[in-house]
C-alpha cells in the first residue's frame, strides 16, 4: 500500500496530469519552420503593380524596314517618331519618314519606247496617330522575363510624292518589348493607304510597311 501512494497522488495533481503526453495540445497543422520557408518565397496573387510606367511620358523612336507597294516597287522605309502617353494605354505619334518611290517595271517599257512613263523619287511620308495599348504581358527569353505590350493605331498624314493624291491613311498593329525603364524594341506592321497615280492608273493602294525600332522613354527614371 505504501509504494502505491506515491502514484495515486502523481494520478490527482493536476500539475502531473497537465504534463502526460496524452493530455498534451495537439501540434499545428502547419510547422513554422515549413511557413518562414515558403514566406519569403511566395507572393500573394492578384493584381501586380506594373514596373512600367508610360503614363506622362514621351517615347522617342527610330525604325526603319520594308515598305511593300501596292502599285509600285517594294523598298526600305526608315525614319522614326514621337509619342506622348497621356494616359497608361493611350497616345499620340507624330511619324516621319522616307522611302524610294520607284516602278521596276516601266524601266524596260521606257528603254523601247524611249520616253519615262513614270519619274521615280524620294516619298516623304509624314503621319499623325492614336495609339492604343490594352494588352499588357510577359515574355520569357531564356532565363530572363520581360514585359511586353500590344498596341492598335490609327491616324492621317500625307505620303508627298508627285503619284500620290489627296490625304494619306494608316493603321496598323505595334509590339513592344520592355528591357529596362528607358529602353524598348519595337515592331510595327501598318497599312498605308493612298490614292496614287502610275502607269495610266488611278487607284486606291494599300501598301504594306513593316518595321523594327528601338524606343527611348523620356524621363528615364521612371
Amino acid at each position: 500500500m505504501l509504494a502505491l501512494a506515491p502514484s495515486v497522488r502523481a494520478a490527482d495533481d493536476p500539475d502531473d496530469a497537465a504534463a502526460r503526453p496524452s493530455e498534451a495540445p495537439l501540434p499545428s497543422c502547419l510547422d513554422q519552420s515549413i511557413v518562414d520557408e515558403l514566406g519569403t518565397t511566395l507572393r500573394p496573387r492578384g493584381v501586380q503593380k506594373r514596373v512600367f510606367r508610360k503614363d506622362k511620358r514621351f517615347q522617342l523612336i527610330g525604325r526603319g524596314g520594308v515598305f511593300a507597294a501596292d502599285l509600285l516597287s517594294t523598298s526600305y522605309l526608315a525614319g522614326g517618331g514621337l509619342l506622348f502617353y497621356f494616359t497608361e494605354d493611350f497616345a499620340l505619334e507624330a511619324s516621319f519618314e522616307i522611302t524610294h518611290i520607284a516602278l521596276d517595271l516601266d524601266e524596260p517599257i521606257a528603254a523601247f519606247f524611249g520616253n519615262d512613263n513614270f519619274e521615280p523619287g524620294m516619298g516623304y511620308l509624314a503621319l499623325g496617330n492614336l495609339v492604343w495599348s490594352p494588352i499588357h504581358a510577359k515574355l520569357k527569353i531564356g532565363g530572363a522575363i520581360f514585359h511586353s505590350s500590344f498596341s492598335a493605331m490609327a491616324g492621317a498624314g500625307r505620303l508627298f510624292h508627285d503619284s500620290v493624291q489627296g490625304v494619306t491613311f494608316d493603321a496598323g498593329l505595334a509590339w513592344e518589348i520592355y528591357f529596362t525603364s528607358w529602353f524598348t524594341l519595337r515592331f510595327d506592321v501598318r497599312d498605308i493607304i493612298v490614292v496614287q497615280e502610275a502607269v495610266a492608273q488611278t487607284r486606291i493602294t494599300n501598301n504594306i510597311a513593316a518595321t523594327m525600332g528601338l524606343g527611348l522613354w523620356i524621363p528615364f527614371g521612371l
